[in-house]
Formats: structure tokens, sequence, C-alpha cells
């Protein structure tokens, strides 16, 4: 660990130099400059226009390149420019654009140029959309034929959200999130029903890329959003279907996200904001450059009580760029840098939360992550025809995690006792049923016990999202199992270790009989004075990634359209340090945990037991990939793509030999598709897809039901599984509408789809013992559903409206694990039978967003919007069988006042009316006593939404 450390460090202290350095030389701008205001033809502001300007005459130098910048949300912008003739050129995706020549810039003065763009028609936009995870392989939006939503630095910071995640919620009617942790920045997104959460055990099925780097963790897939630097994003993409040149996990879509540079954002920006449950949030942010390099750097800081009791959070986010611009070379290199400690109480007994909407179940729930990411990036154009981008990467995470949850550790029988051992001697296993300690982990308080929650499908990593799918699964410690979480680490043990072990510790599994425990440090037996129906789990894991990307690009002009030939390699690597123990306690009458400082270990067994865990794993991938963009026509163009993936993982066990392992995977995926313009405003668009997900390490030691694992506990030589295949097919149209010279306007797409995976991954209890399981392909789930989004502005009054439908559901018949203590539909023997079309828990079926923003003045906006999400199904209720989560629409008002000397007010208030609403559910059985509600027997766990709340602040720019 300390190695670990001065490898970050170190990481970190080249990465600051060599951006002091850069920063620097990209600070000594002219005195001498350029400003103005820029507006569309109603005499709006706009924000984010790219001003560049390149020296004018026969003085200009050969390899010149331009002074950029862009304009801030009033419009407005500033150039250092040297004394002498300048072009300077205004572009924004959408509007026409504007050149002025032979500006006049004096020595020692600032020149004002104000300009109106006006917008331009559909078939002259030349903006561009990625379809590659590298930047610099784009096409226009209307040659993609899928649906490709984006959403802009200024957007973002506009609406003031806090997470990135609520960002892309509040506006895409095809994202949802589930508050399985109620945290901000530990949410489960949705998109067309697939899945991007830092939730272990979910079956992950969205890429997501940061400057042309897959972000998704190495164990697990997961998506870490308190990770990523909200404030230094340029632009988001989010591209829909299995997609197959965005790799791994893009089942559903891929979410690639571009960063600032010191071209693009220029002079200083900072924002100050506060208001309910104690938050307090700062941004700072500044660039510069000298027409050949650039500088950039900013950090924000995010801190907050919770409104939820016992749940503090804190979030430290940095971001550097340094940038050089040639005639014929674009390189960079950038750190990203967080450190933050998140409080993640999961879904909380439904008769708890109806007399305390604050209250929680069982706590603390900590995580705790510092990462250190260094990138470094490089477009070269070789020729007139063909560019070559490469990027490459270092990512070094370290993620501790801390949660108390209830056990179940009872008094040996005397017969069970060894030599010496104390008569109030604790034991592990015995028929404590699942509950044992920590089983419950999962406050389903049994999950093993087959709640279904938890254990049940909360590890199911499925490549869908079904069944709880722990996807959805909340179970996933989302559910309070904490046997999930890696991530979310709510469990902490759970497998937030990937050994599966689940941590739950006693789930004992092995029910088998009853072991003795003792403090594996010390050989000390744990007695009674200990406690014993609590505990705390902690798990500790080191990832180091690395490698890189090469790709090259074609453009080819065919008639008057481009043919666009992208070909590129990539290779990944990770290696990654996982332990994990448990410190037996006891319940605190508010349910917290009270620590004995003695670590449960097996009696006879030295360390390698259930509670216990020591890994290395080390993974790679390696592959090849094509995109071909072919202009048939000037109105016509087809469209192929393939992308070859080859997965290796290596597990080590460093306690034994029972988890140890060595499995591969390789796939071909193909893509294909068509875009037909049928005017200049309207194109229709069709394509069908496929995409890959290999098996996690936890699900690949776990697969065979005559040996099951401790939900799961331990690696073992299994079966392999077969990889998640998604087969996607999407068909649409989309186009504009413009009049009054720009100042009118609207934009509108649809599409439907259908995705359906083969062979997904779930995680199935045995029915031998109680509390044990094992990984298994077990049919088809489908997701099938449609998505409709209206946007437009008539003078000073914009609006937008959003709606996605997702009918997400199963399409092989399956028996689940189930209890009756749950849910009354399982059978004598304990079972929840599933049939084909059974919806899979979690996913609501119908989303809806809308917008409208009113401009009172020139500097005075107000804006309301409404999210609403229709009902979902419980996670434990895969059958379809017991009352649904009710569905919820809240309402969000947000105000701004720009002044003239570049200072915003602004304010906004969530949850409006003050609606009591839940986004995540969960079936599991109660068996903690609650103090505050005696009577307590409702099998429902929910995950609240916050109520009202107030926040204001102050942006400045110069």
């Amino acid at each position: 660990m300390a190695a670990a450390s001065r490898r970050r460090v170190a990481a970190l202290g080249i990465a600051l130099g060599l951006l002091w350095t850069a920063g620097a030389a990209a600070g000594g701008a002219q005195d001498s400059s350029l400003r103005g205001r820029v507006t569309d033809a109603g005499g709006e502001p706009l924000d984010g226009v790219t001003v560049a300007a390149v020296a004018a005459g026969a003085a200009a130098p050969r390899t010149a390149t331009p002074a950029r910048t862009t304009t801030d949300p009033a419009g407005e912008y500033e150039l250092a420019l040297a004394p002498g003739a300048w072009t300077v050129t205004f572009a924004q995706d959408g509007f026409a654009t504007e050149q002025r020549e032979d500006v006049d810039v004096a020595a020692g003065e600032s020149v004002e140029l104000d300009v109106t763009l006006a917008l331009s028609a559909f078939a002259e936009q030349v903006d561009v959309v990625g379809i590659t995870p590298l930047p610099g392989a784009g096409v226009d939006p209307d040659r993609v034929p899928a649906v490709v939503a984006r959403i802009d630095g200024a957007d973002l910071a506009e609406r003031g959200a806090a997470s990135f995640a609520d960002a892309l919620h509040e506006r895409l009617g095809a994202v949802t999130l589930e508050g399985s942790t109620t945290n901000l920045f530990q949410p489960t997104l949705r998109f067309r029903g697939f899945t991007a959460s830092p939730l272990l055990g979910l079956p992950q099925g969205i890429a997501v890329y940061q400057n042309g780097v897959r972000v998704n963790e190495p164990f697990g897939d997961t998506v870490q959003f308190d990770l990523l630097p909200q404030f230094a994003i340029e632009q988001a993409q989010l591209s829909a279907g299995a997609d197959p040149a965005y790799g791994l996990n893009a089942m559903g879509g891929a979410l690639a996200l571009q960063l600032k540079d010191g071209f693009t954002h220029t002079g200083f920006r900072g924002e100050f904001s506060g208001g309910a449950f104690g938050r307090t949030q700062a941004v700072a942010e500044y660039g510069a450059n000298n027409g050949a390099w650039a500088f950039y750097a900013g950090a924000s800081h995010f801190a907050e009580d919770g409104w939820r009791d016992e749940s503090p959070s804190r979030v430290t986010q940095a971001f550097a760029d340094v940038a050089y611009q040639g005639r014929s070379v674009d390189a960079g290199i950038s750190l990203t840098y967080a450190d933050t400690d998140l409080t993640g109480n999961a879904a909380a007994p439904i008769e708890l939360l109806d007399v305390d909407r604050s209250g929680i179940f069982t706590f603390p729930d900590v995580t705790e992550n510092r990462l250190a990411f260094v990138q470094g990036r490089a477009s070269i154009a070789a020729t007139d025809v063909w560019s070559v981008q490469v990027t490459g990467y270092y990512r070094d995470l370290d993620r501790a995690t801390l949660n108390g949850d209830e056990a179940e550790f009872d008094l040996c029988d005397d017969d069970l006792l060894p030599p010496g051992a104390p008569m109030n001697t604790l034991c592990a296993g015995d028929d404590d049923d699942d509950d044992d300690f920590g089983d419950d982990d999962d406050h389903d308080h049994d999950d093993d016990d087959h709640d279904h929650d938890d254990d049940d499908h909360d590890h199911d990593d499925d490549g869908d999202d079904d069944h709880g799918d722990d996807d959805d699964d909340h179970g996933d410690d989302d559910d309070h199992d904490h046997g999930d979480d890696d991530d979310d680490d709510h469990d902490h043990g759970d497998d937030d270790d990937h050994n599966g072990d689940d941590d739950d510790h006693g789930d004992d599994d092995d029910d088998e009989a009853a072991a003795p425990l003792v403090d594996p440090r010390t050989g000390e037996f744990i007695t009674a004075e200990a406690g014993g129906d609590g505990a705390y789990n902690r798990t500790r894991t080191l990832a180091r990634g690395y490698g890189g990307t090469v790709q090259a690009t074609a453009r080819i002009p065919v008639g008057e359209r481009e043919n666009v030939l992208v070909i590129g390699a990539f290779a990944d690597g990770a290696d990654v340090d996982f332990t994990s123990s448990s410190e037996v306690g006891r319940l605190t009458p508010e349910r917290g945990v009270a620590g004995s400082g003695l670590y449960a270990g097996i009696y006879g067994l030295g360390g390698d037991d259930l509670f216990n865990t020591d890994l290395a794993t080390g993974s790679h991938n390696l592959g090849l990939f094509l995109h071909e963009t072919f202009p048939v026509t000037d109105r016509f163009d087809v469209i192929a793509s393939g992308r070859f993936n080859s997965v290796g993982i290596d597990i080590d066990d460093h306690l034994g030999s029972s988890l140890d392992g060595r499995h591969s995977f390789s796939r071909f995926n193909p893509s294909a598709g068509a875009v037909f313009r049928a005017s200049d405003t309207v194109s229709v668009f069709a394509r069908y897809s496929e995409s890959n997900r290999a098996p996690t390490a936890a699900e690949l030691s776990c697969a065979d039901p005559d040996e099951p694992c401790r939900v799961p506990n331990a690696f073992i030589s299994d079966p392999p599984l077969e990889q998640a295949v998604a087969r996607s097919v999407e068909a649409g149209l989309r186009g504009r509408w413009t009049a009054g010279g720009g100042s009118r306007h609207v934009s509108w797409s649809a599409a439907a789809f259908r995705t359906r995976i083969a062979d997904d991954i779930l995680f199935i209890a045995s029915p031998e013992l109680i509390g044990t399981g094992y990984f298994q392909n077990a049919g088809d789930t489908s997701r099938l559903g449609a998505e409709v989004e209206l946007n437009g502005r008539i003078a000073r009054f914009g609006w937008y409206a959003s709606y996605g439908l997702v009918e997400a559901t199963f399409e092989s018949p399956l028996e689940l694990p189930g209890s009756d203590e749950v849910n009354d539909a399982a059978t004598e023997d304990g079972s929840i039978l599933v049939e084909p079309g059974d919806r899979l828990p979690g996913i609501p079926r119908h989303s809806f967003k809308a917008g409208i923003r009113q401009g009172i003045t020139r500097a005075w906006d107000v804006a309301l919007e409404t999210i609403a999400a229709s009902s979902r199904v419980f996670v434990g209720d895969e059958g379809n069988d017991q009352a649904e989560l009710d569905g919820y629409g809240i309402v969000n008002f947000r105000t701004a006042y720009r002044f003239d000397a570049g200072v915003e007010l602004f304010a906004r208030i969530e949850n409006l009316f003050d609606a009591r609403y839940a986004t995540a559910g969960v079936l599991a059985e109660l068996e903690v006593h609650l103090r505050e509600v005696p009577d307590a027997r409702d099998p429902r766990f929910i995950g609240p939404g916050p109520p009202r709340s107030a926040f204001a602040g102050v942006r400045v720019r110069f």
C-alpha cells in the first residue's frame, strides 16, 4: 500500500509539474485584446460560441494556429491578441458561421466586436458527433443511424444540479435514476433500461468514456459518478443502442465525456452556492492560451450533512489540462484527481419512513475513494485524407468501505467447543438460517434467505438488468443488502470485493455446522462480551488501470459528401488487490454498530475463511475495431462497423487456493445501418447492432450448482459462463423547423427500439444450502421501447419535452428462490415462478421530462421543469405478483439574474411541492427491532426521494 501511495504521489507530482510549466507558457498572453458579445436573431445571448482569430495578411506565418475562446452565458467573449490585423470566425452548432476579416488590434487597446448569428438550415449544419470513443472521428449528426443525445457544459452549469447523473436524469426522458443509496453521487442510472451504477453486482450495460478512455472500473465494470469532474465537462454525448464501436458493456448505450481545455475556455470562472441539508459547493476554473499552447485547470468541492440521518458526504475534484495545437498536430496531457467520502444509507422499511422520512436502517455505510488519473492524447493530420488519433492513460484508484450491519452470531453448543474455548464463545453457522451475521447484511436480512433480495439477484450481474438484477436490485445493497456492494459498497463485503464474498459473513453459508469464532490476528476466541448482533464490514480495493488506443481516420470526398473510414486497435490492463474483514460488534438502539476491536475468523482455518479475503486479480482487454460511413448518394448513407474483443481474467488467492482462476473470452460484434435524408429538414434512420459483456470474476468463480458459493464467497474452478450478448434493432426519424430568421425553431426526434439479451447471467440461490447459490446463464431478457424528444424556442420563450417508454421483461421461464415471509406468491417449496413477459424489477415503464424557460428580461430568466416516472416492480417480486412501487412526479424551479460585470445570481428549488416519493424498492424480511415502530412487519424496503429543498449562489466570470 505504501508503494501504491508513492506511485500516486509521483504521478501527481510529475503531472502537476508539466501542467505548471505549460500553464506558465500559456499565460504569456498579450496586453491587446478583442472582446464583444454574440447574440442570435432574437437578441438573446449565445453561450458556447467558438471565437477563433488568425493573423491576417502577408505577415501571417504559414504555421499559424487560431487563438480561441468561447462565449459565456451572457454571450460575451474576450481574446488576448498581439497587435495587428486578424481574421475572426464565430461558430456554433446549428448557426451560420460568421467571419470578420482585417480586424485591426492596436497595441495596448481592447477592440469591441459584437456579432449576430443566424440559425443555419438543417442541411447546412457542420456540427459533429462522435462515432468512436476517441475524439477526432466525428460525422454530421444527420448521418448517424441511431439516437444521439448531447448536453454541453454550459447547460450543465446553468442547471445547477450537484450531480452529473442528476443533470442527465432531469433532461432526458429515456434516463431514469434509482436512489438505492439516496446519495447524489451514488445513483443507479438507467438508460433504456440498461444500467450504469457504482453498485457491484448489477449488470452494467453502459460504457462510459472520459476523453476517449473507458472509465468503467476494473471490478464489475461499475461507474463511479463521484470521480467524474462535472465542472470540467465540455460536452456529454449519450449514444443509444448496442453499438460495437464503443466496446465492452455498451449493451444499451455509451456515454462519452469530452473535457475542457484552454483553447475553448479562457479566463476565470468561479461559483459558490449553499442551501438545504447544510450543503455548500464551490467551483473555480481558469484557462488561457497563446495561440499554440493552452492551459486549463479547475477544482470543485461539495459538502453536506445529508437530508437523512447520519448521511454526511464530501466530494473534492480537480482537473488540469495542457494542450498544444500546430498545423498538423493537436496534443495534450491531462490529470484528474478526486478525493471523496460518501455516505450511502440504503433502502429502509416503509413503516419506518412513514413515521420518520429521514430515518435509516443500519449505519454507517461509508465509501472513500482516492483517484489519480493521467491521460495523454494526440491527433496528427498525416495527409489531406488520413489522420491518426492516439490516447494512453494510467489510472490509480484506492477505495475503502466501512459498513455497519446486522449480524447474528450465536453461542456455541457445548459439544462444539474446542479445548480451551470459553463457555460463552460465539459461533458462526449452526443453523442460523441466514440471519447469521450478516447475511443480513443485506438488511434484507436474510437474503440469503432467499428473500430474493439480495441475495439472489444481487449479484446477478446479469447482463441485463434483470432480475433484481441487481441491477436494480437494490438489493444490491442497495437494498440494504450490503452484501452487494462493492460498490456501493454498501455492503462491504459484498462483493465489493468481488470475491463475491459477500462478505456477508455469516451467511453462513455453511449451514452445515456451527464454527467457533477466533480473531485471526491473535488466535483469541471471541466471546459474547464482544456482542454478536452487529458487525463492521471493511474492504480495501487498490486498482491500477493502464492502456491505450490508436485509430486512423480517412475522410474521402464522394460527391458532395465524405466517406469516413475509421480503423483502430486498443489494449487495456488492470491489476487489483482486494482485502476484506469483519469486526464483531453490537447494534445500538439507533441501529448503529459499536465495535469490539475483535475480527471474525473461523477456528482452525487460519484466516482463509468466509470473513477474510486477500486476493489479487489481473485483467487484459485487447481488440480491433472498424467504422465506415459511406455516402451512396448525397441523401443516402450506409453505415457499417465491427469490433473484436478479447478478455482475460486471472485471480490469485493470497490466503489459500479457493479463489484461484484463469478465464478468457472473445467475440466479434457487427453493426449495419442506413440514413436517408427525405428533405433538407427531415431524415429517417435504421440500424442493427450487437455488443457483449464478459462475465466478471465473481460470476466466473461461482457457477457450479453442485458446489454453491456463499453468496458467493469463494472462487472455485467452476464451469465457464457464456458471455451475455445484446442484439439491438432501432429505427426513427428526426428533423428541424425554423422561421423568423431563426428566432423561432423546433427540433424533434422519435425512435423505436428493441434489444434482446441472450444468455443473461443471474445469481441463483441454492435450494440445498440456505444462504448459498451460484451464477448461471438463465435465459434471455428484452428491452422494447420508444422515445420522443421535442425542443424549441420562440423569442425569449424556450421549452422541451422528452418521453421514454421501456418494456423491460424476462423472455425465458425461470424458477427462482423465494420466501413466503416476504412474497406470498412463493410456492410450497420456496420458489417464485417467472414467466416470459414478466417485468424486470426497478425499471419504470414510462418516464417523462418537460420544462419551460422564460426570459423576463435580457438579464433575468426563470425555468420550471417536471420529472415523472411510472410504477416499478419491487426486487424480490420477479414474478410480478405483488403491488408495485408507486410512480411519482416532481417539479423543480430555477432562476438566474446576470449583471453586466460578469456576475450572476442564481437559485434552485427542488421538489417544489414537497412530494413524498421513492425511486427504489425491495422485498425483504424485517428481523431487526425498530424502536420507532415496534410492531413493524411490512417486508417492503424503499429508497426515499429527498424533500423540498432550496439552494442559491453566485457565479463570476472574467
